[in-house]
């Protein structure tokens, strides 16, 4: 009974662990790859060596196995790190995961379910009833069903997001090299009863296998601490505790936390120095907001600040002068202003805008310049955060900024609205929601906007910000969800150039749509000096808004046809979609900033 708890508790500790180290895994590797290409060939990995444990010829003590897996755990910090950051570098979003998987998660995963195949089977082999193979099989399934069902919990353990990979990993080795000392006890304590006989005719004192076994958890702990730094990758503590200064590079990290959408990082791309000869393409002078592997805005620093009309740059909370947006998609978002087809447009008033997206608020600081009621809804706090202290977003006001899923907020405000006559409505929404090369789907369908349109003005504006390339399946399903809600679009990029139609089939660009469920087509009125808030870039895009202009014909077919595009809640392969278009933004994130400012997070 002794021995069927103990099994117990080792199976379980490693059913445990594994889920435990997937998690510290995926967590390096997604800032390095993204969230898609990370997952696209996890579970194959997972599952292979799984199957790999269940046919493998060797017949070791649990305790061997143990000294294996506690082995790996200690190499794991800086293998899943320096493995993850040089394949990457090879370019290949697709194939660089893979061999990461293969080099580092799938030996960890092959002991792990080597270790629990050798407990609960190996030590009863002579016992058991049918064939060895068939129990060995039945163990590593029920293993991997159980992993597989652990692996949701730990993402959803908050506390988590405040301990690093590498302590995770260095935690988990400990407690491996602490049940591999007990299980060696155990293993020769009954060597050590068979041979009692013999002690006792000896009169040397000899060393207990409770003092092996203390001295050897002793050692263990005292050596990973003094060995710490060795043992752990450069990953950054998470959250970070003062600005990190790269000392051979010119990149500075402001903040980096962990939050509930994963990685979000305020970094500093710095001047490079006089006799450093700098590459054609190389950035300085930004400042940047990183979710994992992706941008989600930036704005020009020091001498890259430009102003137009004598009007002084906005500063951050620490008193920092900024400069323009890096993206131009966020202030095409502006030209909702500019609109003057509706009541609201023609007579010129703007009251109320809500913001589905915050990015660094870029437009929402815009927005609130003019004057406009601003509301945010944003799901990650330490978007927020990052936008207020390091992107000069204006304080919206009490009952303005909300924390949550949009899809939820929407819901619960239409119902609200309903129970409330003449309840106030929003003359435009802002719908920004792109980030890592996917979307969340949720957020796209005819039912979320239906929602939507009961909290807007009957000629209320629906701005959409998409990033793909413009003649696909992903933007079509985009364009006649919208169109079915709305009933006109129109919608523009933020190139510097001009978009040709032969180039509609390869671009992966920003696409802003604007949309109205007014019965007048949908113009813009020219922009003016009121207009640019003293930007050079507002100035610039807004004054070319024509020039813009995507010809969206080509995402016309038949009726019959442009009905099959629609998204709705049970029929929504957007995300899929756009995951697929996951190695495409990989690349292009790695063309905007080199792979040094990839690495450090």
């Amino acid at each position: 009974m002794l021995g069927m708890y103990h099994d117990l508790v080792v199976s379980g500790a490693a059913a445990l662990s594994l889920p435990l180290v997937s998690f510290a895994y995926e967590r390096v590797l997604v800032p390095v790859y993204g969230s898609g290409p990370t997952s696209a060939h996890l579970a194959v990995t997972v599952m292979g060596a799984v199957c790999i444990a269940v046919s493998q010829p060797w017949r070791l003590l649990p305790a061997s196995w143990l000294q294996y897996v506690r082995l790996m755990l200690f190499l794991a910090p800086n293998s899943t790190y320096y493995v993850a950051i040089l394949s990457a570098r090879r370019g290949n979003p697709v194939l660089g995961p893979l061999f990461t998987h293969l080099v580092v998660l799938a030996p960890l995963v092959f002991l792990h379910a080597s270790l629990v195949i050798a407990v609960i089977v190996e030590s009863r082999r002579k016992t058991l009833p049918g064939p060895v193979m068939i129990w060995r099989a039945a163990v590593a399934a029920v293993f991997y069903v159980v992993v597989a069902l652990i692996s949701r919990v730990w993402p959803t353990v908050p506390i988590l997001n405040s301990v690093s990979e590498n302590a995770i990993f260095l935690i988990l080795a400990c407690t491996a090299s602490c049940a591999y000392f007990l299980q060696k006890s155990a293993a020769s304590a009954v060597e050590d009863k068979s041979s009692t006989k013999k002690r006792k005719q000896t009169h040397k004192k000899t060393v207990s296998n409770k003092q092996v076994k203390f001295v050897g958890i002793a050692l263990t702990v005292v050596g990973t601490t003094l060995c710490k730094s060795i043992l752990s990758s450069p990953i950054l503590p998470h959250p970070l505790r003062e600005p990190y200064q790269h000392p051979t590079y010119p990149l500075r990290i402001l903040s980096s936390v962990v939050s509930n959408t994963g990685l979000i990082l305020v970094g500093e791309a710095l001047p490079f120095p006089l006799d450093v000869k700098k590459e054609n393409g190389m950035l300085e002078d930004i400042r940047y907001l990183r979710a994992s592997h992706s941008l989600l805005g930036g704005v020009w620093t020091g001498k890259q600040i430009g102003i137009v009309d004598d009007v002084e740059p906005l500063r951050d909370s620490h008193g920092t002068p900024l400069g323009d947006s890096v993206y131009g998609t966020f202030v095409v978002q502006e030209a909702v202003r500019l609109i003057n087809s509706t009541r609201q447009g023609a007579a010129g008033v703007w009251e109320r805008g809500l913001i589905i997206g915050l990015g660094t608020g870029i437009s929402a600081t815009g927005f609130m310049r003019h004057n406009i009621s601003t509301t945010i809804i944003e799901i990650d706090p330490a978007v927020y955060d990052a936008a207020r202290e390091y992107f000069a977003l204006p304080d919206p006001g009490p009952g303005h900024v909300f924390l949550e899923d949009a899809r939820g907020w929407v819901a619960r405000n239409r119902a609200a609205a309903r129970s409330i006559s003449g309840s106030p409505t929003f003359d435009f929404v802002v719908h920004d929601c792109f980030s890592g090369g996917g979307v969340p789907e949720h957020l796209y369908t005819v039912e979320f906007w239906d929602d939507m349109k009961a909290l807007m003005q009957p000629e209320g504006i629906a701005v959409v910000n998409f990033a793909g390339i413009i003649d696909s399946h992903s933007t079509r399903m985009m364009y006649h969800t919208l169109t079915a809600m709305f009933g006109q679009c129109r919608a523009f990029h933020d190139q510097m150039r001009r978009i040709p139609p032969q180039d509609y089939t390869t671009e992966f660009i920003n696409l802003v749509f604007f949309c109205t469920s007014s019965s007048e087509p949908l113009t813009f009125r020219k922009a003016s000096k009121a207009d640019f808030l003293g930007s050079p870039l507002r100035k610039y895009m807004l004054e070319s808004l024509a020039d813009r202009e995507i010809d969206l014909s080509v995402l016309r077919a038949t009726p019959e046809e442009d009905a099959k595009w629609v998204l709705k809640d049970g029929n929504n392969p957007l995300g899929e979609l756009q995951r697929a278009q996951g190695a495409h933004h990989w690349k292009v994130m790695r063309q905007v900033l080199p792979d040094i400012h990839w690495e450090i997070f």
